[in-house]
């Protein structure tokens, strides 16, 4: 890996890793839905925006891959991902959100697109007892609403997975920025409808405001196209190294701004995923790297 890749990859995850933070900050009085509605919303009109200035060309994909690209990269990751933090807390929705590459490794395994040694599987049985172990020393305990919110997480990341190998299949050669408009647009249009199940508790403030708008610019719409950069330089595979980085940011921004605590067992638990993530992502073959322009 080059170091402007490794430099992308880091800003990658002290993004991603601040997206649990602004969550945090804004949830409470409009609720999990609304936050997807407003992140997606400021997200496509940025992007729709730069494509325009840019001219970036339209897609050449058929319609359904769109879609099933969109709702499983946007509409299902955001709703869980966000639940997952409303009902734990930012450092452990993004400890969760880390597992990503095992979901990963597993999918492209099922495609036939990558094969995992003994050494691998080893590696998601440590992941799996890291996340474990930072998910019970998170909490002062185990609630049905904390585990609930983890296993939200794991389905919310397990889908994110999902669409990174879909998008390296299936929109390979097609202009970044127009990638991550599409995304954003399924996103908000599917999620449009449940704002009539699960409307806003209340208005947001100014200062939540500002943390809507840092969500849809920053953590959405800046860091999909950063991703999907990624996933043009280096593949699917290799993109997801990227949540190595998520839980470091993501306990430290929780720390830092949110004063959320940090135990030594959560320290061993994050090593844990680390060596079992690095051990897991050691495959014999790995998956292509796509070609998707940055136009």
């Amino acid at each position: 890996m080059k170091p402007h890749q490794l430099l992308l990859l880091l800003v990658c995850g002290a993004i991603f890793g601040s997206t649990y933070v602004l969550i945090v900050g804004v949830i409470g009085p409009i609720g999990a839905v609304a936050v997807v509605a407003a992140r997606t919303l400021v997200a496509a009109s940025v992007l729709a925006i730069v494509c325009k200035v840019k001219k970036v060309p339209s897609l050449g994909v058929e319609l359904r891959h769109i879609l099933v690209f969109g709702v499983t990269s946007g509409s299902i990751t955001y709703i869980f991902l966000t639940l997952s933090t409303q009902l734990t807390d930012a450092g452990t929705a993004a400890v969760v959100n880390s597992t990503m590459p095992m979901f990963t490794l597993v999918i492209a395994v099922a495609l036939g697109l990558a094969r995992a040694s003994r050494k691998g599987w080893l590696g998601l049985a440590i992941c799996i007892v890291g996340v474990a172990i930072v998910a019970q020393q998170r909490a002062a305990h185990l609630s049905l609403g904390f585990v609930v919110g983890i296993f939200s997480g794991l389905l919310g990341t397990a889908s994110y997975a999902y669409s990174a190998v879909y998008a390296g299949r299936h929109f390979a050669g097609e202009p970044v920025l127009r990638v991550a408009l599409s995304q954003q647009l399924v996103s908000f249009i599917t999620v449009l409808p449940l704002l009539l199940i699960f409307p806003p508790r209340s208005m947001p403030s100014l200062g939540q405001g500002a943390y809507l708008l840092a969500l849809g610019i920053v953590s959405t719409a800046l860091a999909q196209v950063l991703f999907f950069l990624l996933i043009s330089q280096i593949g699917a595979v290799r993109s997801s190294y990227v949540n190595y980085l998520v839980p470091m940011f993501g306990v430290l921004w929780g720390w830092m701004f949110l004063g959320e605590p940090v135990s030594p067992a959560s320290y061993l638990g994050i090593a844990a995923v680390i060596a079992g993530l690095w051990m897991l992502l050691t495959p014999k073959k790995e998956l292509g790297t796509p070609e998707i322009k940055v136009s």
